[in-house]
């Protein structure tokens, strides 16, 4: 009989970062390495084979929930045969779910009591342009040719579009809860039931 294979380094931090994500959503910084260990079927010792420190634990989920790669492929499997507000809602709504994890898991780690330092400000910065930019192009491909129909740039109507994404599930800015096809409707034909002044009339 074939003995299991050891895992990776980069395999046990993935798992360690799994187990422990439900766990900080649960208890933030109050969670333990013993907790963390339990969780994850390890023992404690194992931990620090691939981690330094709980805190080095922490700062890798967090990475983990700001990568947009698993954002950006599942925008990428919208169904591209739907009609442009639908296709848009459908991924706003993807949006939404991701944006609200996020912060839950922020607002968690800042009323443990022992909120998470981060101290590479300059990187984290970088990383964030990096992913905003991948983001964006998912959108603008999603949206394809019928940016024509946009009397705005692409780009510009995608900054107003995560503008009211954002605000919508942003635990500090007391948004609406609106749901992502109203987002959607909002941005793309306006609030105006019947416009005074229609595109082309003068």
């Amino acid at each position: 009989m074939s003995r299991a294979r050891p895992m990776s380094p980069a395999d046990r931090r993935a798992s360690i970062v799994a187990a422990t994500l439900p766990l900080l959503r649960e208890k933030g910084m109050a969670v333990s390495t013993k907790e963390i260990a339990k969780a994850a079927g390890i023992a404690e010792g194992t931990i620090f084979r691939v981690f330094d420190n709980k805190e080095e634990i922490v700062h890798a989920c967090l990475r983990e929930v700001l990568d947009n790669k698993a954002l950006v492929v599942e925008i990428g499997e919208v169904d591209r045969g739907l009609a442009l507000r639908d296709r848009l809602a459908v991924a706003v709504g993807i949006m939404q779910d991701h944006l609200k994890e996020l912060f839950n898991l922020m607002v968690v780690l800042q009323s443990s009591g022992r909120p998470f330092q981060r101290h590479d400000h300059a990187e984290a910065e970088r990383r964030r342009k990096e992913a905003s930019a991948e983001l964006d192009a998912a959108f603008v491909d999603l949206i394809g040719s019928d940016a024509s129909q946009l009397r705005i740039p692409a780009k510009d109507f995608l900054a107003y579009l995560r503008m009211l994404t954002l605000s919508s599930v942003h635990p500090m800015l007391e948004g609406t809860n609106a749901s992502a096809e109203e987002l959607v409707a909002i941005l793309l034909e306006g609030a105006l039931k019947n416009p005074s002044n229609p595109r082309g009339k003068k």
